[in-house]
């Protein structure tokens, strides 16, 4: 991306070896999986991702059934032509409200053996562009809310029916930490708030794996399909894959991007581990 400092050496654009779901050391061999927003884009690559890792079954919540029975087809194929036996299903919801959420989750459970090992907090809205001068509160607030929302009650839905090593991967956004763009203000300050709230869910469960991801710049529905956009759909899938993985430990409450090399990542995973590397904190200051 212009003018981004990257923390590897390596820059990615294409998914690679490294991350492949079809690594062995990478197998989601017994583990269930819930991805929200996992029927179009970047959640639905997320979710073929784990399928093709050998994931037990893979769920995707969301609001639009269309969208989710497509999804889930394509999944579902995905997985065949792996040669995986994943099941595959979906369950519709409105994550902005609790119970809805927890009835679909639940539902997801009843139908594997009871617990959720990995929940992918992906769903989310673009808020309208426009500089704050003139901006509509109430689209600001909207934003804002949607962004909390449905992160707050996925992991209130999931929290009961963790497993033992629960993991939470949250989709976040460099606009979350990164120095303001103009006309991006409502987007930004709805993913900082999420990021925020992340952070402390991570803070008050530390048993629980919490990582969060800037997903690339990927051409999807929610951008208008940006031609300009560099990065396939397949990278941050299967960079999740690797998150998820034992190799990614280290990674507990950071802030990583899946454009940077994992490889690299984990040769660095004793300076990240005990530092404020990749920590959103104050630049500069010992915070």
């Amino acid at each position: 991306m212009p003018g981004v400092i990257s923390f590897t050496k390596k820059w990615h654009s294409e998914p690679y070896d490294f991350i492949s779901p079809t690594r062995p050391e990478l197998s989601a061999a017994g583990k269930n999986m819930i991805i929200t927003g996992g029927g179009t884009g970047i959640g639905l690559a997320i979710a073929t991702a784990f399928a093709k890792a050998g994931a037990a079954s893979v769920a995707i919540v969301g609001r639009r059934e269309d969208k989710l029975k497509s999804g889930a087809a394509a999944i579902s194929a995905a997985a065949a032509a792996a040669a995986r036996g994943t099941t595959v299903f979906y369950q519709t919801a409105d994550l902005s409200a609790l119970e809805p959420t927890k009835a679909a989750f639940q539902a997801i459970a009843d139908r594997v053996d009871g617990k959720i090992d990995v929940l992918v907090a992906n769903a989310g809205r673009l808020p309208t562009p426009g500089p704050m001068a003139g901006y509509d509160a109430g689209t600001l607030v909207r934003g804002v809310t949607d962004a909390l929302l449905t992160l707050f009650n996925s992991f209130k839905a999931f929290q009961p029916l963790a497993g033992p090593d629960p993991i939470l991967l949250h989709t976040s956004s460099c606009m979350a930490n990164t120095a303001p763009t103009p006309g991006l203000g409502g987007y930004s300050v709805a993913k900082a708030a999420a990021l925020k709230l992340a952070n402390f869910i991570a803070a008050e469960n530390p048993g629980v794996q919490v990582v969060n991801v800037q997903p690339g710049w990927v051409a999807t529905e929610s951008n208008g399909y940006h031609k300009e956009a560099p990065d396939a759909a397949d990278l941050p899938g299967h960079f999740f894959v690797w998150l998820a993985s034992p190799e990614a430990k280290f990674l507990k409450g950071k802030f990583v991007w899946v454009n940077w090399d994992a490889q690299e990542l984990v040769e660095k995973a004793d300076e990240i581990m005990n530092s404020t590397l990749l920590n959103w904190v104050v630049d500069g200051a010992p915070m």
